[in-house]
Formats: structure tokens, sequence, C-alpha cells
């Protein structure tokens, strides 16, 4: 039987998937993204857990798509500058190509799972689909009139970097100011968390006394806030407005007929994507498209990375030929 591979390389987890030819996700595995290490480590990683799900991948496996954290190279098929991994930069295409032979795509996790919405997905039948992420960072992936779109080195929806505040409040990973990526995604609201504490002026609440020490995590200012407590509650709205911002300025520039949510922040929370939903109509200028919570849910990156090696967009094949 032949089989193609779907993988996530995130932040702090890679998920490597086995699928049959007709888009059937059959077994699945999860490890730990390495932090440290050669420039090969991590697509080492990704062939051995290959070797777990197929005894004979060279045989049975007939192509693999990689969804990665970015920012990337797109010809080359390597991760250059990664703000979220201590391993910075990292060989994805040429080590797995090299040690499976067998065809390899490697592009943006958001572009993975763009693609996989709009062939599976909730945007199935439409021409124009957007995804975002909102998790450990954030991006975005867009398929533009049938085309998936790319740039000139595969970062074309770096979103997350898109400038929501001056005020030099906010400093994200990647060593910018104001990056919506460095205020609301799963790896800043701890230090944005801080921020707000200090200028807190309300009851001295226990989010607030673990915000001020910079303790407090993504999970539990959720927590918090369900749990009626002030400061939480306003650190949470505070977030929903930014990512109401920022979603307005995706919607404002890719003009979508669908735009759909993921990443752990969004699924975990459906509350926020709703106060998203709310607060976006301030701030968009073209018309609003359908807001979904993605239906491919913790899978979007693996399935899309799936679609991308079955049914590979042109400008990609021609970008990473040989």
């Amino acid at each position: 039987m032949k089989y193609v591979v779907g993988v996530d390389v995130g932040a702090t987890k890679i998920r490597v998937g086995l699928f049959t030819l007709s888009g059937e996700l059959l077994r699945a595995t999860t490890t730990s993204t390495p932090q440290e290490g050669s420039d090969t480590v991590v697509a080492g990683l990704i062939v051995s857990k290959i070797f777990e799900l197929t005894p004979d991948p060279r045989r049975d496996v007939v192509a693999v798509g990689v969804g990665t954290v970015g920012p990337i190279d797109i010809r080359r098929g390597d991760v250059v500058g990664a703000p979220n991994v201590k391993l910075r930069n990292f060989k994805l295409k040429a080590p797995i190509e090299e040690a499976l032979r067998v065809r390899t795509y490697v592009v943006n996790d958001c572009v993975a799972a763009a693609w996989g919405e709009y062939t599976v997905g909730a945007g199935r039948g439409l021409s124009n689909v957007v995804y975002v992420t909102l998790s450990t960072g954030i991006g975005c992936g867009a398929v533009i009139e049938d085309h998936l779109l790319l740039g000139k080195d595969g970062n074309a929806h770096e979103v997350g970097h898109i400038v929501l505040d001056y005020s030099g409040r906010f400093t994200c990973g990647c060593g910018g100011l104001g990056h919506w990526e460095g205020i609301a995604s799963g790896a800043n609201i701890p230090k944005t968390a801080a921020v707000l504490a200090r200028e807190w002026r309300g009851p001295e609440t226990e989010a607030y006394g673990r915000a001020l020490e910079g303790s407090i995590t993504p999970e539990e200012v959720f927590d918090y806030q369900s749990r009626a407590d002030a400061f939480a509650d306003y650190l949470v709205n505070f977030l929903a407005e930014v990512n109401a911002a920022g979603v307005a300025s995706v919607v404002n520039v890719y003009d979508p007929e669908l735009l759909s949510l993921g990443g752990s922040i969004a699924l975990r929370n459906p509350k926020m994507v709703e106060s998203i939903a709310k607060k976006v109509r301030k701030y968009v200028v073209n018309r609003l498209p359908e807001l979904v919570l993605t239906p491919l849910g913790e899978n979007a990156v693996l399935v899309g990375a799936s679609m991308i090696a079955l049914n590979t967009p042109p400008n990609l094949v021609k970008l990473q030929k040989g």
C-alpha cells in the first residue's frame, strides 16, 4: 500500500502522520521539538518517526509534506531564524529527501493549514480562504483566487509581525516592537500580562499577583477569567481587542470569503473567538468574511501538510523542484 506523510513542526512539538492516498489519517505520533543540536537534528527526528509509522518508507511513501514554524527559505526548504525555537536555523527538505529518497515539500505551517482548509476543510469549494493560528506564535496562510500565496522566500503570511502597538511596551521574540505576536501569542502573553499588571489600578487579584511576578501562563489567564478575576478579565479583553485588530488587518489585506481560526488559544477558548468576531467589525474596511473555528481542529497543519504532499500547488513544485 502507498502512503503520504504529513509533518507538523511546531515550536514545542512535532507531529508526524501517515495518510492514505485518499487523504485518510491512519496513525500519527508526537514528540518534542529539539531546541539544540545540529542543523539536521529536526529532520533526523522526523525521519525516525516516519520509520516508526511504516517499516519501509522508501518503498511505501510517495511524498512527504512538511508544515513548519518559520520564517523559511522556500527554495531550500530550510527554517531560518525561527523566533520561538531555540534552535533557530535548521534544514528540513534536503536531509529528509536524502534519507527517504522521496519528494518532500516544505512550507510554513499556516500555509499548510490554509491549503488543507481550502482542499478538505471549511473552505472546500471556495476560491479565497485564509487560515490564522493563535497559538505559541501567530501566523497565517492564504489561498487567493485558487492560488496558494507563497512569496519570494515563502514568507508571504507573516501576519504575526504586523505592528499593532507603537508604545514600545511590547517586544516580540524576533526583536521587533509592537508586533501582534509579541503581544497576544501564547509565548508572549505572560510578558503582556506583566506589562499590564504594572499599569493596573484595579483590585490586587490573584491573577494580578501572578502576572506582576511574571509567572502566569496563558492557560491560567483564561482560567482566572472564568472565575471572575477582575484583572484576568481585563487582560483577556485586551488580548481580544488586539486579536480583533490583527484579524481585521488580515481581512483588509486578503479580502477572503472565509477566515478560519485555529491554534491552541483559539481552539481552547471559543469565547475569545466570539469576542474577536464582535470587535473586528470596527476595524475592517472590506466586507466581513465568514469567521469560523477550523473543523480540522488540532490536525489542521498535519492534514494540510498531507494535502501539500498529495495535491501539491504548481507554484510550490516550481520553487522546490529537484
